[in-house]
């Protein structure tokens, strides 16, 4: 009974063990494949990274105690193991903080729900296709519908500068000649870097034509970016609904 209870014991220490390793291998691996890939946030990688490279490192260290008898290296080997531990508890504690900071509860869950990294990426990569020879300033920008779809736009400058039409516009024009015309949210960038840009004052007021309730995404070149909303944007605005009470 002891002998089946202690293989018992073993087989589930060892499937814990290989548990252990395949998501450290795996959180160490995504991390390392997409370390400058990730347009939503890149020091997510980093901590994945660093999660899983100082687990492995760990659980080769305790292989390693475990062959050892009482001496000074298994000592050393044991010290080492703790401090990595509390290291790892600190750093995920640390990054759930920091997750939870950027991506807080109930802010784009409810209105931007799981599109929200498709919808700063697709900024971001709309800015790739910017028309701006006169400027070199390319603008991107990433509309949300209400039903889910993202329509892309970038700024697209002309030779007579007047007739330059911004990204936001862009994304706008696109959006209703597909037929949509009720959105929750847009995403901006342009190549600042230490500071959030919105929109212009004409964008502004061409968003508010089609809604007072839009969730705003000043983003950043690295995928940082200040959640806003039109209203704070422009406040006491001139919208259609002015025109019903003429």
């Amino acid at each position: 009974m002891e002998t089946t209870e202690r293989a018992a014991r073993k087989s589930f220490i060892v499937i814990i063990n290989m548990i252990a390793w395949m998501i450290l291998i795996t959180a160490t691996g995504l991390g390392t494949i997409h370390f400058h890939e990730c347009p939503v946030q890149p020091k997510l990688p980093v901590y994945m990274t660093v999660i899983g490279a100082t687990g492995l490192l760990s659980l080769l260290l305790m292989y390693l105690r475990n062959t050892l008898d009482d001496c000074p290296l298994a000592r050393f080997c044991t010290a080492f193991i703790l401090m990595l531990c509390v290291f790892i508890v600190c750093w995920f504690i640390a990054g759930t903080y920091w997750i939870y900071s950027i991506y807080p509860p109930n802010s784009d869950s409810t209105r931007t729900g799981n599109h929200f990294a498709e919808l700063v990426a697709k900024c971001l990569q709309a800015q790739e296709m910017a028309y701006c020879p006169y400027s070199g300033f390319p603008v991107g920008a990433a509309i949300l519908t209400t039903g889910g779809a993202i329509i892309t736009g970038c700024n697209v400058e002309n030779a007579s500068y007047g007739l330059t039409v911004c990204a936001e516009r862009t994304a706008i024009q696109r959006a209703v000649a597909e037929g949509y015309r009720r959105f929750t949210a847009i995403a901006v960038t342009c190549d600042i870097k230490d500071s959030f840009v919105g929109p212009c004052g004409a964008c502004r007021q061409v968003l508010m034509e089609f809604g007072t309730e839009w969730d705003v995404y000043l983003t950043k070149p690295d995928g940082t970016y200040k959640k806003t909303s039109l209203r704070e944007l422009l406040p006491l605005a001139f919208t259609p609904a002015h025109l019903q009470k003429i």
